[in-house]
């Protein structure tokens, strides 16, 4: 098989600095409705180093968003499930993957993303959003954020900003509110996926189950893969 058809389009988009994107490392934090379309959309443009960290289990219940999974991979873990899939994308040990079925938390070891050119954050646990957000302004990492995509309907009104510009969007205010409360002021620094649609809380009776479907996550993670692809090169 010549894996290099694989890439004729990528090399004929991106020209000369086609070849750039194999030497970049990114780490991809939370596997759900955002962050599981993301190392696959990588895989493909061309990126070949990746390190995925996510401490779940692949669940029935992921599969109506969660692009990455079918049912055949339920209850195995999202890192070896996803892994599995990008392997059969390139050719046989082409790529350097890197998993962690862990959590973001105080007893995880930040130092594995050290040798990282970019940082993805798609989890949903605002203390572990800041504890990497607090990482990358100290050691003067890329990191782009995922704020809140469930409730959503509208695609068109995903935007990508620093988080000081963001509107309309519960979490980024908790979270700009809580990173200056802790003295962190550099949120212009802090690239963030929003979505700008105003939520009819009243269309929702269950509270209890954040509504979403596969439209707006994998729009937002395929625009923060862009977005991170454009900025390593430009």
């Amino acid at each position: 098989m010549n894996f290099e058809e694989i890439d004729l389009r990528n090399k004929a988009l991106y020209l000369d600095k086609f070849e750039d994107l194999s030497k970049y490392k990114i780490t991809i934090i939370g596997l759900g409705g955002v962050g599981s379309i993301i190392p696959l959309s990588l895989v493909r443009v061309g990126i070949k180093k990746l390190v995925l960290i996510d401490k779940d289990k692949v669940e029935l219940s992921n599969l109506n968003r969660q692009i990455a999974y079918d049912i055949n991979d339920v209850n195995k873990l999202k890192v070896d499930a996803l892994k599995e899939k990008l392997v059969k994308l390139r050719e046989e040990n082409s790529l350097d993957i890197s998993i962690y079925p862990s959590k973001i938390d105080d007893d995880f070891n930040l130092n594995i993303l050290d040798d990282s050119d970019y940082i993805i954050d798609a989890i949903d646990d605002i203390k572990a959003k800041i504890k990497l957000i607090k990482y990358a302004l100290t050691n003067n990492k890329k990191i782009i954020s995922s704020l809140g995509m469930g409730k959503r309907i509208d695609t068109s009104k995903i935007e990508i900003t620093s988080l000081n510009k963001t509107h309309d969007d519960p979490l980024a205010k908790k979270l700009r509110y809580l990173l200056k409360k802790e003295g962190t002021n550099e949120l212009n620094k802090i690239m963030c996926a929003f979505s700008f649609e105003v939520i009819d809380k009243s269309k929702f009776i269950d509270n209890n189950v954040i509504a979403s479907s596969v439209f707006v996550p994998n729009v937002a993670g395929l625009s923060i893969a862009n977005y991170v692809i454009n900025d390593l090169l430009k």
